[in-house]
């Protein structure tokens, strides 16, 4: 059926658009507000639906499709036909067929080229065909998945609940789904007048089909659908339309929506397992990380696709599936929440959790006030020390996502081996490492030189006594062109020293002595009321600034292509 989507976004200025195969699985669009995944995924829809793409699209460039031979078309033909009533009339080689709920009378040689060659043809590929095997799935209508309906002919049953309710197999893989998810039994109620509905037991149904007394009771016991969450209606409407429903393609906009954190990720590993077991072609947009890991913790083959405007650009990526699972898989990264990277236009790592939380909340005074150099947003983040901040960006990096590693000036210290994982982080091509080497050392032996005879502890004074600034001339002209020359590949050092050198003039204690509750504490936190520190020149507030700039730039360096 579907074989590939290509879009008319590339991963960056100057590449070819993207385009992927496609296999029956899940395809997740990721990306920050405002990157319209939700977009094309109604051109996706549109598409399925009439044929519309090309001119009429932003995005979807087009889909391609798989044709069957003439035999298949002939046979699928068949299938829908219809007996037509009296007064009706064809003319020869016409067909009355039922189409999207009602019926249509079609040529017989349009269907069958349409299903033949579906790409040259697609409005008819997608009028006779697609769009009766495409379900569009937003937060009001998979609410009503579950609703009652007519059993109809349970010989041949054709609605989803029907469906499930005479097939014993399928059926039990979706309440085992659902009762991993909710620790509740859904089962399918037939012993009220002519319909068929959902309720949810605390214990399995015996006998789900038959009138005997055991299944009544339990009927009656168990919660009926209006008495269960929205979350239960949506995950268990959405699952049965791919275990039971007929539609092939199905497209889902926040599927996370009315789920806790945890049963987003549960759905996002039940539905691309199903999806693939079924042979279903499942679009979703995404804001959930959650999700995002259940759908690859399911060992199925998923597609991610990030996209974001960068510049007043639109990009997209397709995120290696290899690379999602080891950043998925490695403690350090899961712990601090780095695929939470993929919905935010930049990420700002720091050393440790109160430099996150001060640069955070600098960037916070700055959008408040409407300043430019305020990042927009941003997710920050802490390693656990400098160490693992190239563990952390170099990964978000890889899957295009601008990432800056913020580092106090002792960073210098770190050996040839520590300082060679921060250059790969950086992105620094590998010809210049042994330069940059050099360099560090220098800076350093300058620096320890600068402290005074006195100094308790040379090789560190710097770090709390001044910085570079401790430097004159050509040395102090050689260390902020160390600096410069990292800043343009996203690593900043904090020329100053360290965290706690910033904003001095409100006479804070040492880290020692508690800085992070002393900063917020001498910042203030009600703007109406004194203290209360605004944004102003230099300082903190500019470092931020040049931090912006990388992230805003274009044209940065460091981010593989």
């Amino acid at each position: 059926m579907l074989t590939a989507i290509k879009l008319k976004l590339a991963s960056s200025r100057g590449k070819a658009p993207l385009s992927f195969s496609l296999q029956p699985s899940v395809t997740i669009f990721v990306g920050p507000n405002n990157s319209e995944k939700s977009l094309l995924l109604r051109e996706i829809n549109a598409l399925c639906k009439d044929g519309s793409n090309g001119p009429h699209t932003r995005i979807l460039d087009t889909l391609q499709f798989e044709g069957v031979d003439e035999q298949t078309a002939q046979i699928d033909l068949k299938k829908i036909q219809r007996a037509i009533s009296p007064g009706e009339a064809l003319q020869p080689g016409q067909s009355s067929i039922w189409l999207n709920g009602g019926h249509s009378v079609v040529d017989n040689q349009t269907y069958l080229i349409g299903r033949k060659q579906p790409n040259q043809h697609l409005s008819l590929y997608a009028y006779y065909y697609l769009s009766g095997l495409t379900l569009w799935l937003d937060g009001a209508t998979r609410i009503g998945l579950l609703n009652q309906v007519p059993p109809g002919d349970l010989k041949a049953p054709v609605a989803p609940l029907a469906k499930i309710f005479m097939n014993d197999p399928m059926r039990t893989k979706w309440r085992t789904e659902v009762h991993n998810a909710f620790e509740l039994y859904p089962a399918i109620d037939a012993t009220v007048g002519n319909i068929l509905s959902v309720r949810f037991g605390s214990t399995p149904p015996s006998k789900e089909r038959s009138f005997e007394e055991e299944n009544i009771d339990w009927m009656k016991a168990a919660r009926p659908l209006e008495e269960v969450s929205d979350g239960v209606k949506a995950f268990s409407g959405i699952l049965l339309q791919v275990f039971a429903g007929d539609p092939k393609v199905i497209l889902i906009d926040e599927p996370e929506a009315f789920l806790h954190p945890s049963l987003a990720r549960t759905l996002g590993k039940s539905l691309a397992t199903a999806a693939h077991s079924e042979d279903k072609f499942v679009f979703v947009s995404t804001h959930s990380s959650e999700f995002v890991m259940g759908a690859i913790q399911s060992g199925a083959v998923v597609n991610i696709v990030r996209l974001t405007h960068d510049a007043g650009v639109g990009t997209a990526r397709l995120l290696p599936n290899d690379d999602l699972v080891q950043m998925m898989n490695d403690p350090m990264l899961r712990s601090v929440g780095v695929l939470s990277g993929l919905f935010f236009n930049n990420v700002v790592v720091t050393e440790g959790d109160t430099d996150r939380a001060f640069y955070q909340e600098v960037n916070e005074r700055l959008l408040a006030a409407g300043d430019p150099r305020a990042i927009p947003h941003a997710l920050f983040l802490n390693a656990d020390n400098k160490d693992t901040i190239p563990a952390i960006v170099g990964p978000l990096r890889k899957l295009g996502i601008p990432a800056v590693g913020v580092f106090d000036l002792d960073v210098v210290r770190e050996g040839k081996t520590k300082w060679t994982r921060l250059l790969e982080g950086s992105g620094l091509p590998s010809g210049q490492h042994e330069a940059s080497h050099k360099l560090r050392q220098n800076v350093l032996e300058n620096l320890v030189k600068a402290a005074p005879k006195e100094a308790a502890k040379p090789e560190i004074y710097f770090k709390r006594n001044g910085g570079i600034e401790l430097l004159k001339g050509d040395q102090r002209e050689a260390a902020n062109n160390f600096c410069d020359d990292l800043e343009k590949y996203g690593s900043f050092i904090v020329r100053k020293g360290e965290v706690e050198s910033w904003l001095k003039h409100l006479s804070l204690p040492s880290k020692d002595g508690g800085w992070r509750a002393a900063i917020f504490g001498a910042m203030g936190s009600d703007p109406k009321k004194e203290p209360y520190v605004y944004p102003a020149k230099g300082d903190v507030w500019d470092f931020v600034g040049s931090i912006k700039k990388w992230l805003t730039d274009p044209t940065r360096k460091g981010i593989p292509q």
